[in-house]
C-alpha cells in the first residue's frame, strides 16, 4: 500500500498516523518524499523515529536488537536522516517521551512551507498566462463550457496549494513559539527615538530585546534606532534606559499594520 502525506518528517503528527497504521495491521517499508510504502503485517509493531546523522545510517542495521530499521528519509535542510524503526517486543509498546527535536523539525517545516508557496506561485502565474494566452490565440472563441472548467480547474488547485501551505504555517508558528526562535520571520518594527544621547547606543547590551538599526543621528545627540522586535514599548524603554544616561529621553513608537505570513 501506498499513501501520500504532508508531513514533517519526524514530528509527533507523523508518528501518530504510522502508529496509527501500524495498529491496523500496516508496517512501514519506504519514504519516498512525501510517499510512504507500507506492507501487511500480522505482528503488533510501535514506530519509532530519530534524526540520526548521514554518517550512522549505513551502521543502524548491523545493530539491530529490539528495534528494526524500517526506512529512512534524508533532510535537505541538514546533514541528517529521519530514521524510522519499528518493535514488536511488549515492553516497547508504550509511547516514548518526546524527544525535543523542535529546532530541527522548524528548520523542515520552514523549507515546506517555502517550496509549497513557490510552488502554488508558479502554478498560479502559469496557468493565468495560459488562459490569457489561449483566450488570444482562439480570439475569444473558447466554447463557455471548456472555459468554465478549465477557470474552475486551476482555481480549485490553486486553492488546494495555498490550504496546504497554509497548513505548514500552523507548524511553523507552533514551532517558533517552541523554540522561541524567529529568525528569517517577520517581526514587528519599533521605532526608537533617544534625545541628549552623548554617543551611540550600545546594542550589544539589549540585544536580546531584537535585531537592532541606526537609523540617523544628528550633532545634538537625536538618535533614531529602529529595533525587529516582539517586545512592548514599554520593555524596550526599561531595557534602553539601563544603558543610557539619567537625562537622555527615551521615546518608543510602535508601528500598526497585519504581519504577514511567516510572522511566527
Amino acid at each position: 500500500m501506498r499513501r501520500y502525506r504532508m508531513m514533517i518528517k519526524g514530528s509527533s503528527k507523523e508518528l501518530t498516523w504510522l502508529n496509527q497504521l501500524a495498529a491496523k495491521g500496516w508496517l512501514l517499508t519506504q519514504v519516498h518524499g512525501n510517499w510512504y510504502d507500507f506492507d501487511r503485517t500480522t505482528a503488533h509493531y510501535r514506530i519509532f523515529s530519530e534524526y540520526v546523522p548521514n554518517e550512522l545510517v549505513p551502521t543502524l542495521a548491523a545493530h539491530e536488537q529490539v528495534f528494526k530499521v524500517l526506512a529512512a528519509a534524508p533532510l535537505a535542510v541538514a546533514a541528517v536522516q529521519v530514521v524510522y524503526t519499528g518493535s514488536s517486543a511488549p515492553k516497547m509498546q508504550q509511547p516514548r517521551v518526546n524527544r525535543q527535536d523542535a529546532p530541527l523539525q522548524l528548520k523542515i517545516a520552514v523549507a515546506m512551507r517555502a517550496h509549497d508557496l513557490n510552488v502554488m506561485n508558479v502554478f498560479f502565474f502559469v496557468g493565468l498566462v495560459f488562459i490569457i494566452t489561449a483566450i488570444f490565440l482562439t480570439n475569444d472563441g473558447i466554447p463557455n463550457a471548456v472555459g468554465e472548467v478549465i477557470l474552475d480547474t486551476w482555481l480549485l488547485i490553486v486553492v488546494i496549494l495555498a490550504i496546504r501551505a497554509i497548513r505548514v504555517h500552523f507548524d511553523v508558528s507552533r514551532l517558533r513559539r517552541e523554540t522561541q526562535n524567529y529568525d528569517g520571520a517577520w517581526l514587528p518594527t519599533k521605532h526608537v527615538f533617544l534625545k541628549k544621547l552623548p554617543a551611540e547606543l550600545e546594542t550589544e547590551k539589549i540585544d536580546s530585546i531584537g535585531t537592532w538599526q541606526l537609523v540617523g543621528h544628528d550633532k545634538k545627540g537625536f538618535y533614531w534606532y529602529d529595533v525587529r522586535t516582539l517586545a512592548s514599548e514599554s520593555e524596550i524603554r526599561a531595557a534602553v534606559k539601563t544603558i543610557v544616561p539619567v537625562e537622555t529621553t527615551v521615546t518608543v513608537v510602535g508601528t500598526l499594520g497585519l504581519a504577514p505570513i511567516g510572522y511566527f
